[in-house]
């Protein structure tokens, strides 16, 4: 009867063990992992403050050997492990990313580190040769004035970029609020519209 006694509470020990185990892994399969986004890509972009499992930062390095790279976020650095599953957009292969480049990483836990399901590298903007215009043109342009011109300057950088200082006449659409403010600022469509930013992006 002590035997059996015993038999009994060790597999009722046992089972609790294994329901405790399984609760585990559940927990850690649901796991959220805090977003993080560098304060530079918030000058452009538009984050949920309530969002998880997103990382926005500059690409720093990547090691194949360890299947992993650095994303710096504001002032710290971030390790993300990747693996053949990885997902990556705009660029060759994870190596091959520019150094300083923008890249917005969907991550998971799995097996206890931060791994990443998606890498996408800032795409840049390829503009048709026949799209664009030089500093000489929009200087004459801008020397004539929007109404004798026949011209709206957009400059599609953050507010608080064109705040500081922009070419004279131009007007704030920053990128983000393009289709808000499309509407408002674009009602002609007779003038030629020429946008300027901090570079391609």
């Amino acid at each position: 009867m002590y035997r059996r006694s015993l038999f009994v509470i060790s597999a009722f020990i046992v089972s609790l063990v294994s329901v405790s185990c399984l609760i585990s892994s559940v927990a850690i399969a649901d796991e959220k992992i805090p977003s993080k986004v560098d304060q530079s890509c918030l000058k452009c972009h538009e984050y949920d403050k309530q969002a998880h499992d997103l990382f926005a930062g500059k690409f720093k390095s990547a090691s194949v050997k360890a299947n992993c790279l650095q994303v710096q976020v504001d002032k710290g650095l971030e390790v993300i492990t990747f693996d053949d599953e990885t997902v990556l957009k705009n660029a060759p292969s994870i190596p091959e990313i520019p150094k300083e480049e923008s890249i917005r990483v969907t991550v998971a836990k799995k097996d206890g580190k931060t791994y990443a399901k998606e890498i996408e590298v800032k795409k840049g903007l390829a503009v048709p040769a026949e799209q664009l215009i030089t500093t000489e043109q929009v200087a004459e342009l801008v020397a004539k004035g929007p109404e004798k011109g026949k011209y709206i300057l957009l400059d599609s950088r953050p507010m608080e970029r064109y705040n500081e200082g922009h070419i004279p006449t131009a007007v704030g659409m920053p990128f983000f609020a393009f289709d808000k403010l499309a509407e408002k600022l674009l009602k002609d469509k007779e003038v030629t519209q020429i946008y300027y930013c901090a570079g391609f992006s």
